[in-house]
Order: C-alpha cells, then sequence, then structure tokens
C-alpha cells in the first residue's frame, strides 16, 4: 500500500492542463456593492483587526478570504494550528459566500488598498485574471517543498512562477449506490469500463416507473460534465478551438436524457437541483463527480441528511475503448499572498503551511484530497469514519494515472469558457442541433484564439 500511495502522488502529479470548462466561471454580472456586503461575512478566527495589520498586543494580523467559512470543514482547523503554532500571528477569516466568490473577490480587489492579505482560489479564470492584474504575489520557490506536489504544482505555474499553492486537488470518480445496483441485479461498476460500458450499465438500472423513477445517471448542468467526458476520453484541450470529437459523448448523454436514464437538463436548471441533493435522494445509480464530494457525503450524512441514500462507494472515471484506465477529470483549490498586503512575509508563510504537507493532513482529517499528497496524508484520509475503505474504492483512488484540469491555466480561459457553456446549454436544452452547438462553439472560440 505504501508503494500504491507513492505512486499516487507521481499520479496525481501527471496533472495536463487540457479542459477549459465550467470551472472557469462564466462572465457573470458584477454585484452591486450592497450585494457584497450581503454576501460578505467576517468569520473571527484570530483577534480583532487593527490598523497597518497590528493588534494591541502587537500580534500580526491576516485578513483571509475564503467562501462557505461555517460549511467546508478545513479553512477554520486551518488557520487555528497555524495560529497554535504561530502565537505572534491572528487570522481573519472572510466570508465571501461560494456562489459568486470569484465575482465578490474581483470586486473587493479592485482598489489599491486591498481588504485581504491571503487568498483562496477557488477556479482557473479567477486565478489568471488577478495575476494578470498583478493582485497576487510570486511566491518564493526556494522555500516551497516542490517534490511533495510533483507536476500538479507545475501546472499551476504562469510564466515561470508560482502565484497559489494548492490546498486540494481534486479528481473525479464514480459514485455509485449499491442499493439502486442490487434492486436491479446489475454488477457493481468496475474500476475498467468503457464509455460504453458505463452508457450500457446506466440504461440497465433505470425504471421510468411513475412515482418510483429510478435514475441510471445524473449529470449535474455543469458543462463539463459532459464535455469533461470528451476531454479524457479524446485527450484533447479544449483552448484549441476543435470541438469535433465532443459529438459522441453528447449523443450519449442526450439520448440518455431522451429515455430517462438521467433527469432533464432544462428541469435541473430550473429546479436549481444541487448534485448532492439529487444522488442523496437514493434513487440516482451512478454519479460522475470530484472527490470533493466525498467529504460533504461524509458531513452530510453525519447530520442526518439522506436517510434514503443506503450503501454507496465510488469506482474509476470510464474511459474509451481500447484506452487505459485510470484518466480522469480535476481541479484544484488554491490559497495565494495578495501582493499589496502589509504583512507579505507572514501571509507567504501561512500558505505555505496551508498548502503544504501540514496542511495537507488537516484537509485529509475532514475528507478531502489534499493538494501536497504523501503517504500520511493517505493514510489519514483512509482512516477518516465514513470515507470509503473497500477494495474497490481504494484502486480507484490510488490508480489515477493523469488528471486533466477541468480548468486550464492559459488566455481567454473565461472568454472560452463562456462560449463553451452556451454551446452547451444550446446543446442540452435542444436550442440547437449537437453538430449546431458544436459548430457554434467551433466558430465563437476561433474568433478568441486568432
Amino acid at each position: 500500500m505504501k508503494k500504491q500511495r507513492k505512486k499516487l502522488s507521481l499520479l496525481l502529479a501527471a496533472v495536463m492542463v487540457i479542459q477549459s470548462l465550467s470551472g472557469c466561471s462564466p462572465a457573470k454580472e458584477v454585484p452591486k456593492s450592497s450585494d457584497v456586503s450581503k454576501a460578505e461575512e467576517t468569520v473571527s478566527v484570530g483577534e480583532s483587526q487593527k490598523d497597518n495589520g497590528k493588534s494591541e498586543g502587537q500580534k500580526t494580523e491576516l485578513k483571509w478570504a475564503v467562501w462557505s467559512a461555517d460549511t467546508q470543514p478545513y479553512w477554520r482547523p486551518i488557520a487555528e494550528e497555524y495560529m497554535k503554532q504561530n502565537p505572534d500571528i491572528s487570522i481573519e477569516l472572510v466570508d465571501l459566500g461560494a456562489t459568486d466568490y470569484s465575482t465578490a473577490l474581483a470586486t473587493q480587489l479592485a482598489g489599491n488598498d486591498s481588504p485581504f492579505d491571503i487568498v483562496a482560489i477557488k477556479d482557473s479564470g479567477s486565478y489568471i485574471s488577478l495575476i494578470s492584474k498583478g493582485i497576487l504575489k510570486e511566491l518564493d520557490k526556494d522555500k516551497i517543498e516542490e517534490a511533495v506536489y510533483g507536476e500538479t504544482l507545475k501546472s499551476l505555474t504562469w510564466q515561470d512562477q508560482y502565484y497559489t499553492l494548492p490546498l486540494r486537488s481534486d479528481f473525479y470518480v464514480m459514485f455509485y449506490n449499491k442499493g439502486v445496483f442490487d434492486k436491479a441485479g446489475v454488477p457493481y461498476p468496475t474500476n475498467d469500463m468503457t464509455f460504453e460500458e458505463y452508457d450500457e450499465m446506466a440504461k440497465k438500472l433505470t425504471d421510468t416507473t411513475f412515482g418510483s423513477e429510478t435514475y441510471g445517471s445524473h449529470y449535474h448542468t455543469w458543462n463539463f460534465c459532459v464535455q469533461g467526458m470528451a476531454a479524457v476520453g479524446e485527450g484533447r484541450n479544449s483552448l484549441d478551438g476543435d470541438y469535433d470529437y465532443m459529438k459522441p459523448y453528447y449523443e450519449m448523454v442526450l439520448n440518455q436524457q431522451n429515455n430517462k436514464v438521467c433527469m432533464d437538463y432544462s428541469t435541473l436548471k430550473t429546479s436549481g437541483l444541487h448534485y448532492m441533493g439529487a444522488f442523496g435522494q437514493g434513487n440516482v445509480g451512478t454519479m460522475l463527480m470530484g472527490t470533493w464530494a466525498i467529504g460533504t457525503l461524509i458531513t452530510r450524512i453525519d447530520e442526518g441528511q439522506y436517510p434514503d441514500l443506503g450503501e454507496w462507494a465510488v469506482a474509476a472515471y470510464p474511459h474509451k475503448e481500447g484506452g487505459e484506465p485510470g484518466n480522469t477529470l480535476g481541479n484544484f483549490v488554491g490559497v495565494s499572498v495578495v501582493k499589496s498586503s502589509k504583512n507579505a512575509e507572514a501571509a507567504e508563510d501561512f500558505v505555505r503551511f496551508a498548502g503544504g504537507p501540514e496542511g495537507a493532513k488537516l484537509v485529509a482529517e475532514k475528507g478531502y484530497m489534499p493538494g501536497a499528497m504523501s503517504d500520511d496524508a493517505m493514510d489519514v484520509i483512509f482512516s477518516v469514519e465514513g470515507f470509503p475503505v473497500d477494495e474497490q474504492s481504494k484502486e480507484a483512488i490510488l490508480g489515477v494515472k493523469k488528471i486533466y484540469l477541468e480548468t486550464p491555466i492559459g488566455e481567454n480561459c473565461p472568454e472560452i469558457d463562456q462560449v463553451l457553456n452556451t454551446g452547451h446549454d444550446y446543446i442540452m436544452t435542444g436550442a440547437m442541433t449537437v453538430d449546431e452547438g458544436i459548430a457554434y462553439m467551433n466558430d465563437e472560440v476561433g474568433k478568441l484564439i486568432k
């Protein structure tokens, strides 16, 4: 197992900047200042904030912008542990909300005097935007333990500089409800399934009986839930402006939708049903989703939610016929220093802690995959109560070979993603045929990359 775990750190390192998908948040309307004020909630972890970053007790005060401070279980423990080890530092979490975090963060950082010393990075689009505006500080490479990240950290490099450390590094697996499989008499998924086998399995799990519907698969409304399958299956880069390779994957999902194998895209958009709520209902057989959902499931089940879910586990992401298992989709959560911080040196030390091996163990304790992968981190994560530890689930997690980022680090990412998201919506709602939607994406992205 130790050998496998060491292998995982290298496998997770094989991150490729391939898929510019909806992790790059589409362009959104910038909220009015009153809206931002409502979304912003200060969560005190340290002493109260004083001028020039100093309190009366001469502690160095740091402000850290995050989202979902009360529901993401690792922000606060990381800050508290760092302050325990560094009693001269006080850290204040500022919750900007999850829904429009990147927009709210950009608005808060628009002026010359930043209210934050440290910021959490939620998507590559905002990451590149903050770098291009000169807001993020270059991190000192000589003080970073690069070996614990492998190529993962290098994939976040911009012009040969590091501007963030990955607090988390998640990848997609197949969540499945054992009860749905047992009821249908269908064997559980394996860690070596083609997309065609996955499609047939989902159909066999489906029950369209009114009042007792069971869905063989579930796709959230994000564009990369379909486009990501195409990227992984075909080994493609969504920044290249050619999306013909996506056609068979859209045809598969639309066929499932038409036959009620999965929930209707338009209905999901209208209802706003969260993917966790859909899977938690207990009538969904499989769901391709990121490993971040493992920690969320554990937490919500502990809280008494999802009483109808029953026993669940994970399997590996499907692959193309003739391809090797172990390739998947993924993303990251970063932590960065604001260049204008009056306490940039202290802020960078905290970033190295939060995004390094010590922070990794705190992230793993909550059932989330850390960015700094190590044997210790894997020991911790597999010991979390409720984490799937059957041999197949372990193999699905330890057997990852290559991660295609759903959100690449590259120019025009937000603009390209807006086009891809719009094209996805056109196709899934039936406003355009698959061919028309792909032609739209080819044409519009082509204009951006000329």
